[in-house]
């Protein structure tokens, strides 16, 4: 089920805008405060646990860091999918999977945001924001319907096609390149979300919605600068493979830093325009990686599956006004649109499933809310299956609520997971069969849901099978093991 926009709505949020909280009040006789600015930041593939503000020794990321010192930082934030695509509609929409209709890259479901969805650049266009968005990855193109509400929406890749793909691919790993047929490396995307910051969002312009997104520890298919990466010790060897496990592990923190040093550009752009004080900023990554851990631990190197290595998420959430602390309640992407919308004094759409984390950022208890996620691994045509674990080439719904996490297998239900997170947080203990209670009540909630309800769309024109491959979601670049 989608949620159409409605009528009128351009009228309530022009009136519901002069009564915002967040601006400030006005004194008698002068001008309504200026609205707050919004920067939207998304990090593909990144797990918190290899920031330095969230505890990882190794880290190489002062500026995100820096930024978490004078921010709400969520500990235990989750993804509604392993996917970007799927993940990021939650993010913009307020919406699990099930209700926002991106689903897969292609198959019996839909595979494009419903038209008829609102989204957070809609209703802030409509109340007069200027709106524009620099994302870095084919996963993210306009093909997926993320682009809806932005005046501005660029990836750079709106030239290449399914061939230009194919010779990408053919050309392998370790691309020193800025643009490439299927990603933008991020300072190419920076360039970009500075020079439009520098022209849209000096003092006088109108309230403005920034989204940037970077895909660099995504993969190496493309890679910093060889020149950086050696001042950091760090040569590219053509003969590594795509899955070694070990130049992942390697590559993964030298990309991060890259992708540090790119969020510290936008967020000094926002100091030189004096405008860092009057923006919510928002920093949250689409999903996790597995890494060497996630392959020793269940069989999988990348995402798109269900464990917490795949859908804790870092989130970082800076609101003018609110003081910085560390939250630890059960969050979600899905309260990302809520919770600005709040924080701008603007209302959320009816039925949005997400909710605002606002009054926990200043203080007040939140109630208890589960978190959603699926991978629906059999009807999306693009699924590597036989790379996938075997116990996961099926279709998987998960749901956490307390320390209770439950990966319900659709078609091979003898292999369900139940996982106490509070005693087991590695999920390396099922105990399903130890606990049929839990079970029955989570695998009740899931029905309940409607998720499992899985309507056959029409498939769009254009899906790239080229551009996916190359990124790793197809096929045997994603199969497990050190090959090399």
């Amino acid at each position: 089920m989608t949620l159409p926009r409605s009528p009128g709505r351009v009228a309530a949020l022009a009136a519901a805008l002069l009564l915002a909280p967040a601006c400030g009040p006005a004194e008698p006789g002068a001008d309504a405060p200026r609205p707050l600015n919004v920067l939207l930041v998304t990090l593909d593939t990144t797990r918190p646990d290899r920031l330095g503000c969230y505890g990882y020794e190794g880290a190489t990321t002062p500026h995100l860091d820096a930024l978490a010192a004078r921010s709400v930082v969520f500990e235990d934030a989750i993804s509604t999918a392993g996917i970007t695509p799927m993940a990021h509609a939650s993010i913009l929409t307020g919406l699990n999977p099930y209700r926002h209709g991106l689903r897969v890259f292609a198959g019996d479901a839909g595979n494009r945001l419903a038209g008829d969805v609102e989204t957070l650049a809609t209703v802030l266009a409509d109340a007069g924001w200027s709106t524009a968005a620099f994302v870095s990855a084919y996963t993210v193109k306009r093909t997926f319907g993320l682009d809806r509400g932005f005046a501005e929406y660029d990836s750079g890749l709106e030239g290449f096609d399914d061939l230009n793909a194919r010779e990408t691919h053919e050309a392998g790993l370790w691309r020193d390149e800025a643009l490439v047929p299927t990603q933008r490396r991020g300072d190419a995307t920076t360039d970009l979300a500075v020079d439009w910051l520098r022209e849209n969002g000096g003092s006088g312009a109108p309230p403005w919605l920034l989204w940037v997104h970077y895909f660099d520890v995504h993969d190496y298919n493309v890679v910093p600068p060889e020149d950086w990466s050696a001042a950091r010790g760090v040569a590219y060897d053509d003969s590594i493979k795509r899955n070694n496990p070990d130049a992942r592990e390697v590559l993964y923190d030298l990309e991060m830093e890259f992708m540090d040093e790119q969020v510290g550009r936008v967020l000094d752009a926002l100091d030189e325009l004096g405008q860092r004080d009057d923006t919510v900023v928002v920093v949250i990554a689409d999903h996790g990686q597995g890494l060497r851990d996630g392959l020793e631990r269940h069989g999988w190197l990348r995402h798109r599956l269900l464990y917490q290595w795949s859908v804790r998420v870092p989130l970082l959430v800076t609101v003018p006004g609110v003081a910085p602390a560390r939250v630890d309640d059960l969050v979600r992407n899905i309260d990302v649109f809520p919770t600005v919308l709040d924080a701008l004094g603007l209302p959320a759409p009816a039925g949005v499933e997400g909710r605002s984390l606002l009054p926990r950022m200043r203080g007040e208890p939140l109630a208890p809310a589960p978190a959603y996620a699926d991978a629906l691994n059999t009807v999306d045509e693009h699924a590597p299956l036989k790379g996938l674990p075997e116990t996961c080439r099926d279709d998987l719904f998960m749901v956490i609520d307390g320390r209770w996490k439950l990966i319900q297998h659709r078609a091979q239900p003898e292999n369900t997971e139940l996982f106490d997170l509070a005693a087991d947080p590695l999920e390396l203990e099922n105990v399903a069969d130890r606990h049929p209670e839990e079970r029955a009540r989570l695998e009740a909630w899931i029905e309940r849901s409607g998720a499992l309800e899985i309507a056959p769309g029409e498939r769009q024109d254009g899906l790239d099978t080229s551009s996916l491959r190359e990124l790793g979601y197809t096929g045997g670049d994603e199969e497990p093991g050190d090959d090399g």
